[in-house]
């Protein structure tokens, strides 16, 4: 069990490296960004990235999970050359379509999205980007099926170096810094397509394989459509928030959302890419239900103690990393918005429940009844309380999601949450977070002093509360005499 976990963080650490890449120049490009714009054109890029995320939704037709089940199940090679052929024209074919309907009604969904007819540019070039990046990711999902991870790693560098250099550049030595930085995101990873194009086109063969194809939009439907919904889930709130309060306060959740971020990309997305393929190559083992149900567990606990360092440090770090003082209120949200990303993260694992009966409607159903209940509680708590309402419904809406793939897996492949392991890592996380953000400390030295310490004890916490198996405890005691202590 633990040897298929940590093949499991393997897979991760090697995606998770071109992960970072591709996010961490946000972070890079921090400090330039809210130099250039005010806390209103922030709210605005925020606006047009959430855009670009939902469009990124229904461009890519939900088709990963389809393309890794279909090509691993088909074992003849020119039958598979055939199917991805007939994967790339129906991609082709569905984003022109999509790209001309955005055309056409430009100037509509601009005012719907920003009540400002101004910015139609950037609708248009979000529509771009995400078509841009759902072909990109269909090649590097190859990539990942064929396990190359060295070849997919150095392309998703590369591609992250090109758009930190034009993004540098259009901030820095043009006027134009805000369509800019989305410019410079639909020309590097436009780059790597051509450069990766002789790749790709050695695994396709002239042959449109309509049957296996219809199979494969029936099944990716229900999966886009809860992708969507989860998108929206994701991002919504912003657009609640700036209907119901302003652009500024959109700016403000939004930094304290890409802060959060940094836990997603540094081990949650990364997971994702990993177990999409190896939750299959593992359904057919002995001890399938105790991985899952194990890696659930694992995967909530390093998340959630990363948010914690994420939490308590950056009222501190935000100083240095945006260099006007109107951004700085936005870490006084991270704490409640960083406790939603193991929350996030964990669901990946549980719909896997739904993949494998072929019962994606029930995805759909569970993403619903959390979209749902982020508009409404949104609507309720944002006019009282304002961003900390986003902040906290945020939460809330991502462990309904939880709790209804828990209740819909019963009638699917289902596997055990370890649930009261989940409530003690909640519990902790309140204990060691809540202090600091409730006293205020005059001493600084002091403050970080006590907020490593509060890092340190998290674990032992658990202990206390008997969060450890006794294999768990042998294996930490194993690693700590190997790598700290030098003994065999």
């Amino acid at each position: 069990m633990l040897k298929d976990i940590k093949n499991t963080v393997k897979q991760s650490a090697i995606y998770g490296l071109s992960r970072i890449s591709s996010k961490l120049i946000g972070f890079i490009l921090l400090p330039i960004i809210t130099l250039n714009f005010t806390v209103a054109q922030y709210g605005v890029y925020v606006l047009t990235d959430s855009l670009y995320q939902i469009l990124w939704a229904v461009f890519l037709f939900g088709l990963e999970s389809g393309i890794v089940r279909w090509y691993l199940e088909i074992k003849d090679d020119e039958r598979r050359k055939g199917f991805l052929f007939s994967v790339t024209v129906f991609l082709f074919v569905l984003n022109a379509i999509l790209n001309l309907v955005i055309f056409l009604l430009l100037k509509n969904l601009t005012i719907l999205i920003f009540n400002n007819p101004s910015y139609s540019q950037l609708v248009l070039y979000a529509s771009i980007i995400a078509t841009v990046e759902a072909f990109s990711f269909v090649f590097f999902l190859l990539l990942r099926i064929e396990e190359r991870a060295k070849k997919y790693t150095f392309y998703s560098i590369l591609s992250s170096l090109i758009s930190l250099l034009l993004q540098v550049y259009f901030l820095q030595f043009t006027n134009n810094k805000l369509e800019g930085v989305f410019l410079a995101r639909i020309i590097a990873p436009a780059i790597i397509l051509l450069l990766l194009s002789p790749y790709y086109i050695k695994h396709l063969r002239i042959h449109f394989d309509y049957p296996v194809l219809k199979e494969l939009v029936i099944y990716s439907f229900p999966i886009m459509a809860s992708s969507v919904v989860v998108t929206l889930l994701n991002q919504v709130d912003r657009y609640i928030l700036g209907y119901l309060t302003n652009v500024t306060n959109v700016g403000i959740y939004g930094l304290a959302y890409n802060i959060s971020g940094l836990i997603n990309f540094l081990v949650v997305s990364p997971f994702t890419l990993a177990f999409a393929v190896l939750s299959w190559k593992k359904l057919k083992e002995e001890n399938a239900l105790r991985f899952y149900t194990k890696t659930m567990t694992y995967l909530f606990l390093s998340v959630t103690y990363i948010a914690i360092f994420i939490s308590l440090f950056t009222p501190h770090l935000i100083k240095i990393f945006t260099l006007k003082m109107a951004y700085w209120e936005a870490g006084k949200f991270v704490p409640w918005v960083s406790l939603s990303v193991p929350f996030y993260g964990i669901h990946f694992i549980g719909i896997f429940s739904f993949y494998v009966t072929k019962k994606t409607k029930y995805a759909l159903y569970c993403y619903l009844i959390a979209l749902a209940s982020n508009v409404i509680l949104n609507f309720i708590f944002i006019p009282i309380i304002g961003i900390y309402g986003a902040a906290f419904v945020n939460l809330i809406s991502f462990i309904i999601l939880n709790l209804a793939i828990y209740m819909y897996s019963k009638k699917n492949y289902f596997f055990s949450y370890e649930w009261m392991k989940i409530f003690y890592i909640v519990v902790c996380y309140f204990l060691v977070v809540t202090p600091f953000f409730y006293f205020n400390f005059e001493n600084r030295t002091l403050e970080i002093s006590l907020k490593i310490i509060a890092c340190v004890i998290f674990p032992f916490l658990l202990y206390l509360l008997r969060f450890y198996e006794p294999i768990e405890l042998l294996s930490i005691k194993g690693f700590a005499n190997k790598y700290f202590f030098k003994r065999k």
